[in-house]
């Protein structure tokens, strides 16, 4: 997120700015009543969920399908369209097999970036699940010595 906070150059300020880690501070301490407060209501819907559900069967073995104010219908709901490939193939061949081409070109552009990637780029996971020598794999995984980046956390004095 950002580099060494105490490395930064400094910049004049005003006075609003002598309590930014305190706002700072207050915003990360929102941002976890929020998330709580989030999880809380993926509790409740899912506690609703059921209980429509329960409702909704009771209502089917009671045979209740409305009262004063509302109806319970039904409202159907279709699968995604599919392509009837055979079809596609009888009445337009040249179309499908330019289809075919178009998805296997972007196929075969993915698995080239992804094998490019595997080249320079290996987990030290896939390393070490095939190298168990300690020795071995300090000099393959050296410790690492600078940062690759810095987290800021403020914390209370």
């Amino acid at each position: 997120m950002l580099e060494n906070i105490c490395e930064a150059e400094v910049l004049p300020r005003g006075p609003e700015d002598d309590v930014i880690p305190t706002r700072i501070a207050k915003l990360n301490e929102h941002r976890k009543y929020l998330e709580s407060t989030i999880a809380t209501l993926q509790k409740e819907i899912s506690g609703n969920d059921v209980e429509i559900h329960s409702l909704l069967k009771r209502a089917k073995e009671l045979n209740i399908v409305e009262d004063l104010e509302y109806k319970i219908v039904s409202v159907p709901h279709y699968p995604n369209k599919k392509v009837d490939v055979e079809v596609l193939k009888r009445l337009a061949p040249e179309k499908h097999e330019k289809i075919v081409a178009n998805l296997t070109e972007i196929a075969q552009d993915k698995l080239k970036a992804q094998m490019e990637k595997i080249q320079v780029s290996i987990t030290q996971d896939a390393v070490k699940a095939f190298i168990k020598d300690k020795a071995l794999l300090v000099q393959i995984i050296p410790e690492q010595t600078t940062p690759d980046r810095y987290d800021v956390s403020v914390v209370r004095k």
